[in-house]
């Protein structure tokens, strides 16, 4: 199966792309700092887990095993997707709120920097969480089409 590589024009699947080159960035510019307060640790932590989690969606979404193969015990693939992409959000704002911190105690102008980037990757986030749950619903539908299962009652006249 030949690499799909025409498929991150499209804006579904460009926002991984975008989402992995901030969280470069990130690393680049929070590699910089000179200073490391108390918590960066939680920001490398978001930035290593969504560098890991980007490259893995990229990786299937190159295959397109999304739509090949199930994922998960049945789970379809944009339910992992909408997981990721909340525990994702949920990081960047604690290291947004950390990074603002940092910024209040050292007075570098970096960390506000980095901030802004953090906030920049939740939004990134929260669209890619939006797509993946109208994917999910749309999908679910198909599952159970109207009129497969349902029964008359057995004490009704039909």
């Amino acid at each position: 199966m030949p690499l799909n590589v025409s498929r991150f024009k499209k804006l579904p699947e460009l926002v991984k792309v975008m989402s992995l080159l901030t969280s470069l960035s990130l690393l680049v510019y929070l590699g910089t700092i000179k200073f490391r307060p108390p918590g960066m640790s939680v920001i490398w932590f978001t930035i290593g887990c969504s560098i890991v989690f980007d490259i893995c969606t990229i990786a299937v979404l190159l295959k397109e095993y999304d739509v090949s193969v199930m994922a998960i015990r049945m789970l379809p693939y944009a339910a992992i997707e909408c997981v990721g992409s909340i525990l994702a959000l949920i990081f960047y704002v604690i290291s947004m709120a950390i990074s603002i911190s940092s910024e209040e105690v050292t007075d570098d102008f970096g960390f506000m920097v980095v901030a802004v980037i953090c906030f920049i990757s939740a939004l990134i986030h929260v669209s890619n969480l939006v797509v993946n749950i109208r994917r999910w619903n749309n999908g679910s539908h198909h599952l159970n089409p109207s009129g497969v299962y349902e029964y008359s009652n057995y004490g009704s006249e039909a």
